[in-house]
């Protein structure tokens, strides 16, 4: 199966350890030396309207059990959103555009 790295970002991401839908992979962490992906990156737990975003899950490549038609299935183990480390306190820096 030959797949690119944008028919990768529309599949959903499932925790076989408790079925739950982490969402879609939204980046990647590829090692540059081998030309090899080494993870992949979902977005973390948003509050509302994303204030108080969570940081992003970054789940390594070989924790990827299946990648299949519409879904990737990860064994990650009993990750909720309380165990994502929020960067709540961290000033965020603001972009200007010129």
């Amino acid at each position: 199966m030959n797949e690119t790295l944008s028919d990768l970002t529309e599949k959903e991401v499932v925790n076989v350890c408790d079925g739950r839908i982490l969402g879609n992979v939204i980046d990647f962490k590829i090692d540059v030396c081998c030309g090899k992906i080494t993870a992949i990156i979902l977005p973390g737990e948003g509050g509302v309207f994303n204030f108080k975003k969570c940081v992003d899950i970054l789940i390594p490549w070989d924790k990827i059990v299946k990648i299949g038609k519409d879904t990737i299935i990860v064994d990650i183990g009993d990750i909720k959103p309380k165990d994502c480390e929020c960067d709540c306190e961290k000033p965020k820096k603001k972009k200007f555009f010129r």
